[in-house]
């Protein structure tokens, strides 16, 4: 048989104690054992070595051999790996080491890095992956667990999920800071419902592709429309190119703010004054109930739910809005 099979703990510990202590009765003592027990750890460890690990003196004080040097060498190693295990366990258990993915959805993804960053700050050992996907690469990643937990605007119907807000998520019309209709404001000129949507079916409408959850909100905020008003749409894959494409003046767009904050702040785009704007939503916490089974998943979900509002980094709300009016 294998040495390494018929070697045990109790055999090594009996030889480090007495290796410790010096005598047969000491160790016995210490491991709370019998002389006799450890009589017959010491034996058998022998007989699985084929090798005295110990020589006795008259005077009852034990010797290691060669042997017995190196199965101590072996004992000290084995109990300070089994011991720096333990701790990695009861880091596990307590979520301060572990891995967890993190989904957002593209519009999400300007503020989504600073809550990973501050996150491996105070959660040291906490290995955090990002995930970035429109709404349906989101959904189905939570279906097939590849990711942990996810930030969205929309909690899915299927899978079921638990979701927790954590942030006011503000959508708004957006053109360049020369656009005509940033001459007329929902304060100074209350238009109707119709009105306000045949001035939209004189422009360009630029729009997400299907699957996001920006053109889910677009398609809806345009279907309050009479359906005699045909809507001239562009469609575009990203947010990014969204905005290049408002700021080139080939059209207006619904977007989250989240993702204009320095566009704003230059003056390269501005908010539009209409009615029924901004679209104030949310922003959530997703997550699947059997995930927060993993420690290291829960500790992430409490962090972001306990810092929140300094998580959020979206630089705007919807008190903040950056609006810029020509003369009325």
């Amino acid at each position: 048989m294998d040495k390494k099979h018929i070697i045990t703990l109790k055999q090594l510990r009996a030889l480090r104690a007495i290796g410790d202590l010096g005598t047969f009765a000491e160790a016995a003592k210490a491991l709370n054992l019998t002389p006799p027990a450890v009589t017959v750890q010491i034996r058998q460890l022998e007989q699985a070595l084929g090798s005295k690990v110990l020589l006795r003196a008259p005077n009852g004080s034990n010797t290691p051999t060669a042997v017995g040097v190196e199965i101590l060498k072996l004992a000290v190693k084995i109990d300070i790996n089994l011991e720096n295990s333990l701790n990695t366990i009861e880091s596990i258990k307590s979520g301060q080491v572990g891995s967890v993915t993190l989904g957002v959805v593209s519009t999400a993804k300007y503020f989504a890095p600073w809550i990973v960053a501050k996150a491996k700050l105070e959660l040291i050992g906490l290995d955090i992956e990002l995930f970035v996907g429109n709404r349906n690469d989101i959904i189905s990643a939570l279906e097939q667990n590849k990711i942990d937990l996810a930030i969205m605007g929309r909690p899915p119907r299927h899978p079921s999920v638990e979701a927790e807000v954590i942030g006011e998520h503000p959508h708004v019309l957006i053109a360049e800071s020369n656009h005509s209709l940033t001459s007329i404001s929902d304060n100074s000129s209350r238009l109707y419902l119709s009105a306000f949507g045949k001035l939209l079916e004189n422009e360009t409408i630029i729009i997400r592709e299907q699957g996001s959850g920006t053109r889910i909100l677009m398609d809806r905020f345009l279907g309050q429309f009479s359906d005699e008003i045909v809507f001239t749409k562009k469609e575009m894959s990203s947010n990014e190119t969204m905005k290049q494409a408002v700021m080139a003046g080939l059209g207006i767009a619904l977007i989250s703010a989240s993702t204009i904050e320095a566009e704003l702040r230059d003056k390269r785009l501005v908010c539009l004054d209409l009615p029924g704007l901004p679209i104030i939503r949310q922003w959530f916490l997703v997550y699947k109930n059997s995930s927060i089974n993993n420690p290291a998943t829960k500790a992430f979900k409490n962090f972001i739910l306990d810092q929140k509002e300094k998580l959020l980094r979206t630089g705007i709300n919807s008190n903040q809005l950056i609006y810029n009016h020509a003369a009325v």
